[in-house]
């Protein structure tokens, strides 16, 4: 860069500084301008730029979580910038691809996944990079749109709205489109959630795919059926029993105790536990199931009949870890296989289960991590075990 007047005769450091108090899309646009801006934006023989670009958009610093997460590999500050503001262009622009939309969710996940821990000993600080997120989901409304139909956005775009978990879906009462929006929401979620189709010995009962890994739209489906329902059943006079949701609800180590627990307790096991339980009075789950067989029929027109018995109710659980050897014989369900990585012992735990009505039951179960990162847990209640020998 020749000498003279103007940006040309500061030093690259000097420039530098002055770029770090752009936008990044300003930064690249001024690598345009000539071969010594180019070299000072992209080729600088460090990070420093793109680090200081990245933690004054504002972002998370990602050494935070990476250090908890065991990870020491080295950030990519340029790279995953451009990334998340490449998915914030997408997310807004109404010429985007199915590909292009698939691509921002994973990103929109990736940051969820990194975002910083809640720090022990320290005032609750939320999470800027969530707070981007939300930020960017709300004023594009990326998640309702039509292009979302084949297989893999399906599950990351569920994969993500699990864990904004309907709170980005609150409606006003003269929000008709809304109020639309949701109804068709909660009548997909409960036929997925209660056709009987959908749980078998191949996918252990539950939400998850034959290799291990989590079915997201299945996920999503159960959490919007107990939302829907918790909201709809709750009374206004008493004490509000939904639990804490939204993105910062899925940070590490949110959860109360989670900084001070036992270094053996990974999961976090120990503790105490609100359980949510919902379901269909069994005469309609099996109504509901013959009208799923039928394919002439429209299984979500069976929830916009006045009359069908769903409940819900929740139980505080109060668990503890125990050694395997001291779990009782009548613990029956299959055990989970032990596990061959230390960080991650596959653990056992028993306590107690209290009702509304003050009826206590013992619980018992384990929690393993599969061979593919998933955590799994499984257990069983006396009332059950009880149920069974009768």
């Amino acid at each position: 860069m020749k000498r003279g007047n103007g940006i040309p005769s500061l030093s690259p450091e000097i420039i530098e500084h002055a770029l770090i108090h752009c936008h990044p899309r300003h930064v690249a646009a001024f690598s345009q301008t000539c071969r010594a801006a180019y070299k000072i934006v992209y080729h600088c023989g460090d990070q420093y730029l793109w680090r200081q670009l990245f933690l004054s958009y504002p972002f998370d610093d990602p050494r935070e979580s990476l250090e908890r997460l065991r990870r020491y590999t080295p950030f990519d500050w340029k790279s995953e910038l451009q990334r998340r503001v490449l998915a914030e262009a997408i997310s807004r622009s109404p010429r985007a691809t199915p590909e292009e939309l698939t691509d921002a969710l994973e990103t929109f996940l990736n940051v969820v996944h990194t975002a910083s821990p809640v720090t022990q000993g320290y005032k609750r600080v939320p999470s800027q990079s969530l707070l981007w997120v939300v930020d960017v989901l709300q004023s594009s409304n990326m998640l309702r749109s039509p292009l979302f139909d084949h297989y893999n956005s399906s599950q990351n775009l569920a994969h993500l709205r699990s864990y904004l978990a309907l709170t980005l879906d609150d409606y006003d009462e003269d929000d008709v489109c809304g109020m639309e929006w949701m109804r068709s929401l909660r009548a997909r979620s409960r036929c997925y959630v209660y056709d009987l189709g959908n749980y078998c010995r191949e996918n252990d009962w539950g939400p998850f795919w034959k290799n291990g890994c989590v079915n997201w739209v299945h996920v999503e489906s159960i959490i919007n059926v107990l939302l829907s329902n918790l909201a709809e059943f709750s009374d206004p006079s008493q004490i509000d029993i939904r639990p804490p949701c939204g993105l910062e609800a899925t940070r590490a180590y949110s959860a109360p105790g989670a900084t001070t627990r036992n270094p053996k307790d990974w999961p976090g096991i120990e503790g105490k536990w609100a359980r949510y339980v919902s379901f269909l009075d069994h005469r309609d789950l099996h109504a509901f199931n013959l009208i799923t067989r039928n394919f002439h029929l429209d299984g979500g027109s069976f929830f916009d009949r006045a009359r069908y018995g769903e409940a819900i109710f929740s139980l505080d659980l109060n668990l503890h870890l125990v050694e395997p050897d001291t779990v009782p014989d009548y613990y029956t369900l299959e055990r989970f296989p032990e596990s061959d990585n230390p960080l991650y012992p596959t653990l056992y735990f028993s306590g107690t289960s209290t009702g509304s009505q003050e009826n206590e039951d013992e619980v018992i179960g384990s929690v393993y991590m599969n061979e593919v990162g998933v955590v799994r847990w499984r257990f069983v209640s006396t009332m059950v075990i009880r149920l069974l020998r009768m």
